[in-house]
C-alpha cells in the first residue's frame, strides 16, 4: 500500500492521534449506560434525587467530550500540513538528485505531482485520517459498550457487518482506479497551463491562441470526465451505506423490543441499547465515506512513490586534484537518450588546455548534449570523456561543477538582487569580487549587487542576463567554461558585448562555445562541425573556409 508507505514514519504521531480519539470516544460510549439508562430506570421511575449525580455526570462526560474534541482536531490540523510538507521537500530533493535520464519530460508534470497529489494527501489526513481515527474509536468503544452489556444482540451485528465492509470496498476498488487516472489527467492538465503560460508572447504573436485553446480544452475536458466518473462511483457510498444502516437497525430494533417483551431487557436497558446504536450510525457511515477518501489518496500516493523510486544518479567519483590543466578528450564517445537513437556517435576529439574550442553545426547535431556530457550530466552510452588525462567519472561531482561552468542560453536566474544571485551562484565570493566580475563582463556599474531582478533575470535585457551569468562563472574560479547558444538570441550590439566578456575572461581558461551565430566563433583556436551526431570537420576558420566544406557551407547566406 503506497499510502501507508508515505505514512510509515509517522507511526508514532497516529499512535498519539488515536490516543486522543480515545477519550471522546469513551465519553460518548459512555453516555448511555451512566446517563440514559438511569434516567428511565431510577429517575422516571420516582427515584427524584437521583436525577441531580445523573445531570452532574452528563456534564463531565460532555466537557471531556469538547476539551479531548478540541485537542484531536488541533493536532490533526498540525499533522495534515506537516506529513505533504516534509514529503514536498524530501521528494524535492530526491528528484534533485535523480538520474536526469529517467526524470519524466514534463517539468509541468512534475509540477502538477507535488502540488495536486499532496493536496489530495493533506485532505485525506485531516478529513478522512482524522474521520477514521475519531469515529473508528467511537466505534470500538460503543461495540465494547454493547458486548459488555448487550452481548446477543451485538453479536447479530458483528455478523452482518462484513458484508457492508464487502460492498463498500467494491466501490473503493473503483475510486482508487479512477483516482489514479484522473491525478495522471491533472498532471497532463499542469503540463498544458505551462506550456501556455510559459511561451504565451510567442502564442499570440503566431496567432496560435485558438490551437493552445484547443490542447487545453481537450487536456481538461479528459480531467472533468474522469473527476465525474469518480465522483458518480464514489456518491454511491452514502445512500448504500444509509440503506444497509437503517436495514439492520431496523432489524436489532425488532430483536430487542423481543427482549423487552420477554423480560430479558428493562426499558432503560432498550434505550441505552438503542442509543448506543444510534451513536454508531454516524461512525459506520464517516467510515464508508473514509474508504473513499483512502481509494482516492492512494491514487494520488502511488504517483508520488513512482517518483521517490526513481533511480539516483550514478555515483560520482572522490578524485579532487589540487590543480586542474583544462584539458579535455573525447574517446570513441557515444550517447542516446533512453528509447530514442543516439545523438552522438564515435566522437573523437583532443580540447587543449587555455584553448577557445567552437562547436557549430546544424540544429540537432548533437552540439548542446555534448555539453552536458563534458559537464558529466550524462555518462556516456560508451566510450569516455577525459579530463586532464582521466576519466570524467572519477573526479568528485561537487568539485568538477566548480571548476567546469556552464552558461546555456537560458541561465539560471532568481527574484532578488543580483547580489543576491551570485551570492547563490559563487556562495564563497565577496562583494568586491563580486562588482570586479561584473565589471570585467561590461556589466558594473551599470548594473550594481542592489539592482532586484525578476524570475527568470526579468528586469535585464537576454544579452545583461548572458553577461551575469558568466559572471558568476567567473567567481566560481571555473577553469573551463562551457558555453551553449549565448548570443543566438541577442542584437548585434548585444552580441558584441558578449563577445567581448569572452576575450576579457578567455586568458588562463579553456572556452568551448556552441555557436549558431559564425561570426563569434570565427576566431576560435579550432571549430569543430557536427552533423547528426558526428563530427564532420575540424580546424580554423581560415583552414575550414578553404577547405570548402560543411563549415564553409554554413557560412553561405
Amino acid at each position: 500500500m503506497n499510502l501507508l508507505f508515505l505514512l510509515r514514519p509517522y507511526g508514532p504521531h497516529i499512535l498519539l492521534a488515536a490516543g486522543l480519539a480515545l477519550l471522546p470516544a469513551m465519553a460518548q460510549a459512555w453516555l448511555p449506560g451512566w446517563v440514559v439508562k438511569p434516567l428511565f430506570d431510577e429517575v422516571l421511575a420516582g427515584k427524584w434525587e437521583r436525577l441531580g449525580p445523573v445531570l452532574g455526570v452528563g456534564a463531565g462526560l460532555l466537557l471531556l467530550l469538547v476539551l479531548s474534541g478540541y485537542a484531536l482536531e488541533a493536532f490533526m490540523g498540525y499533522f495534515s500540513v506537516r506529513v505533504p510538507a516534509r514529503w514536498r521537500e524530501h521528494i524535492f530533493d530526491h528528484l534533485l538528485q535523480t538520474d536526469l535520464q529517467a526524470l519524466p519530460s514534463s517539468p509541468g508534470g512534475l509540477s502538477g505531482r507535488l502540488v495536486a497529489d499532496l493536496k489530495e494527501l493533506e485532505g485525506f489526513l485531516f478529513y478522512n485520517l482524522g474521520g477514521l481515527l475519531a469515529q473508528g474509536m467511537l466505534l470500538l468503544a460503543l461495540l465494547a459498550q454493547l458486548l459488555w452489556h448487550y452481548t446477543q444482540l451485538t453479536l447479530y451485528l458483528l455478523l452482518l457487518l462484513p458484508l457492508m465492509a464487502l460492498l463498500l470496498g467494491w466501490i473503493g476498488a473503483w475510486v482508487t482506479h479512477y483516482s489514479r487516472r484522473t491525478q495522471a489527467a491533472v498532471e497532463r492538465l499542469a503540463a498544458r497551463m505551462s506550456e501556455g503560460f510559459a511561451r504565451l508572447e510567442l502564442i499570440r504573436a503566431l496567432n496560435l491562441e485558438a490551437f493552445a485553446r484547443g490542447r487545453f480544452r481537450q487536456s481538461n475536458q479528459a480531467h472533468y470526465r474522469l473527476g465525474l466518473t469518480r465522483a458518480l462511483i464514489a456518491a454511491l457510498h452514502l445512500p448504500l451505506g444509509q440503506l444497509a444502516t437503517t436495514l439492520l437497525l431496523g432489524l436489532l430494533l425488532a430483536l430487542g423490543v423481543g427482549a423487552v417483551r420477554r423480560e430479558a431487557m428493562t426499558p432503560g436497558d432498550l434505550t441505552a441499547f438503542l442509543t448506543l446504536l444510534g451513536l454508531a450510525v454516524t461512525p459506520l457511515q464517516v467510515l464508508g465515506r473514509v474508504g473513499t477518501g483512502f481509494a482516492q489518496a492512494e491514487g494520488a500516493a502511488a504517483r508520488l512513490v513512482e517518483l521517490l523510486t526513481l533511480p539516483k544518479a550514478p555515483p560520482s567519483g572522490n578524485l579532487r586534484p589540487a590543480r586542474l590543466e583544462g584539458s579535455l578528450e573525447l574517446c570513441n564517445l557515444s550517447f542516446a537518450y533512453p528509447g530514442r537513437e543516439a545523438v552522438l556517435q564515435n566522437l573523437n576529439l583532443r580540447i587543449e588546455p587555455g584553448s577557445f574550442t567552437a562547436i557549430v553545426g546544424p540544429s540537432g547535431s548533437g552540439k548542446s548534449t555534448l555539453l552536458r556530457l563534458l559537464l558529466g550530466l550524462y555518462r556516456p552510452s560508451s566510450g569516455q570523456v577525459l579530463l586532464d588525462g582521466r576519466n570524467l567519472e572519477v573526479y568528485e561531482a561537487a568539485w568538477l561543477r566548480a571548476k567546469v561552468a556552464w552558461v546555456p542560453q537560458e541561465p539560471l536566474l532568481f527574484a532578488g538582487t543580483v547580489g543576491e544571485n551570485l551570492a547563490a551562484l559563487a556562495p564563497q565570493a565577496h562583494p568586491q569580487a563580486m562588482r570586479e566580475a561584473l565589471a570585467m563582463v561590461g556589466l558594473y556599474p551599470e548594473i550594481d549587487l542592489e539592482t532586484p531582478l525578476e524570475d527568470q533575470g526579468g528586469g535585464l535585457s537576454v544579452g545583461q542576463r548572458q553577461r551575469l551569468a558568466i559572471a558568476a562563472a567567473l567567481l566560481r574560479e571555473a577553469k573551463i567554461l562551457l558555453l551553449d547558444e549565448v548570443t543566438s538570441a541577442l542584437d548585434k550590439n548585444s552580441e558584441e558585448q558578449v563577445v567581448a566578456a569572452l576575450e576579457a575572461i578567455r586568458p588562463g581558461r579553456t572556452l568551448v562555445v556552441v555557436a549558431h551565430r559564425l561570426f563569434t566563433v570565427q576566431h576560435a583556436d579550432t571549430i569543430v562541425v557536427m552533423e547528426k551526431g558526428r563530427i564532420v570537420e575540424t580546424g580554423n576558420h581560415a583552414a575550414l573556409m578553404a577547405a570548402a566544406g560543411a563549415y564553409a557551407h554554413l557560412w553561405r547566406p
